[in-house]
């Protein structure tokens, strides 16, 4: 049999298999790009991107509710949830065409299937093989679901169907405190859904500043939600709900067939990779969820790109995971970046800025939320930034490159009014130097 025959050959177009494929393609080599699905994977067809126009529809509802504040009478006629959706898809279809331009543009042959490993070079692809030098694995995660309650599409659905309902549910449990979790109470509750949000460990988002953590809840109950924190018992009474959404964390798909190329997994399935993105297998290489690190798109982007590199010019790219912001869209948003070896520092000052001291978030009209600094007392090193409010997200790009920077801010670096300031005020606090809040009793 002739098999076709690849430099590069990436499985998955997500975040990290498309980075790979382009930055492959840039380097010369000829790349096959092979998706099982739509071109783009979780994030643009059913993850951050749709859950992000969602979002935006809501958010954009609420200004229009919020508008007299600013001088206009403005009233919000009745709207069609399905015509939401359908904006949505249109939205996805449209950016998932300028992905296609863009493979197209580098002559990268996107391949249509399911691949699975024959040997460490060759890929079965729903009954067809081809040939690659080198193998990128970025195939990604897919839902979990909860023992004894499999998806079903109908009442027990995932993060993927609640993307596609055509109509906001009246009642809906959400199981999973975690970002989809909460992202997915703030949207459906904010289109008029009775929702409550379980969670099985005593704060949402486990793993954030127990501050923030109870801000997105306060916040979450003020909108509607009912949040039930220690929860251990929320499906044992389904029939109070409409939809129930199990959001409780995402496994590593299966059907690729690992074992015949011999590339080692944990204990949960994940490829096991290393600084270079490699496996260990010398021409195969991981990116993206499918290695269990990080879980973020903006990861995978980077661990793919980087992968590509090595692959195509030999291992001399590290990635690195020292400063890694992480984001919610609550309403409103919450956001975190620290440093990775925060936890060995033990001499910390901790500044506070509220929005309610901000003249941008007065402007704006968004005064709920904050930004908290840690700091090394010793060197004056910002170590982390904690932040709720509005913008939250884009802030915490700025605070990253703070991290980065690993200096003292300096006033001038701020725009005046600005939201980001708020940054800096926040790290002043932490010496008592803040000149924008009152004196603290």
């Amino acid at each position: 049999m002739n098999l076709l025959k690849y430099d590069i050959a990436v499985i998955g177009s997500g975040p990290g298999g498309f980075a790979a494929a382009v930055r492959a393609a840039q380097l010369g080599a000829k790349t096959a790009l092979i998706e099982k699905s739509e071109l783009g994977g979780t994030c643009l067809n059913c993850g951050c991107m749709p859950t992000k126009f969602l979002w935006q529809a809501l958010k954009t509802k609420q200004k229009i509710q919020k508008s007299y504040e600013y001088g206009f009478k403005a009233a919000l006629e009745p709207f069609s949830f399905a015509d939401i959706i359908a904006k949505k898809d249109k939205t996805i279809a449209n950016i998932r065409k300028g992905m296609e331009l863009t493979a197209a543009s580098y002559s990268i042959d996107v391949i249509k299937g399911g691949a699975s490993f024959k040997d460490a070079n060759v890929l079965s692809i729903d009954g067809k093989e081809i040939f690659a030098d080198k193998i990128i694995i970025s195939a990604g995660t897919k839902p979990a679901s909860v023992k004894g309650f499999d998806f079903d599409g109908e009442k027990i659905i995932n993060s993927t169907d609640v993307l596609n309902l055509k109509k906001v549910p009246e009642s809906v449990l959400i199981i999973g405190g975690g970002a989809i979790g909460i992202e997915m109470a703030s949207i459906l509750a904010g289109f008029g859904s009775r929702a409550t949000l379980a969670e099985c460990e005593e704060f949402l988002l486990p793993s954030e500043d127990p501050e923030i953590s109870a801000e997105i809840g306060k916040n979450l109950q003020r909108q509607g939600v009912e949040v039930l924190t220690s929860c251990f018992n929320a499906l044992e009474n389904l029939e109070k709900y409409e939809k129930v959404l199990i959001v409780a964390g995402r496994r590593v798909c299966d059907d690729l067939k690992l074992e015949n190329a011999g590339v080692e997994t944990d204990k949960r399935g994940f490829i096991i990779t290393g600084g270079y993105c490699g496996t260990n297998v010398e021409n195969i290489y991981g990116a993206g969820d499918i290695n269990g690190k990080n879980m973020t798109a903006y990861t995978a982007q980077n661990e793919g790109s980087a992968a590509a590199e090595n692959a195509v010019k030999g291992n001399n790219l590290a990635v690195s995971d020292y400063i890694v912001p992480k984001a919610v869209f609550s309403m409103p948003q919450a956001a975190s970046v620290k440093i990775a070896d925060f936890e060995n520092y033990k001499n910390l000052a901790f500044g506070k800025f509220p929005f309610t001291a901000s003249g941008r978030a007065f402007i704006e009209n968004e005064r709920s939320g904050f930004v908290k600094c840690a700091v090394d007392k010793d060197s004056g090193k910002p170590l982390a930034f904690w932040i709720i409010g509005a913008h939250a997200d884009e802030l915490a790009n700025t605070a990253a490159q703070i991290l980065r920077n690993g200096r003292a801010p300096s006033r001038e670096m701020f725009f005046h009014p600005s939201l980001s300031e708020s940054l800096f005020n926040a790290y002043e606090d932490a010496f008592g130097k803040c000149a924008e809040k009152p004196k603290q009793k």
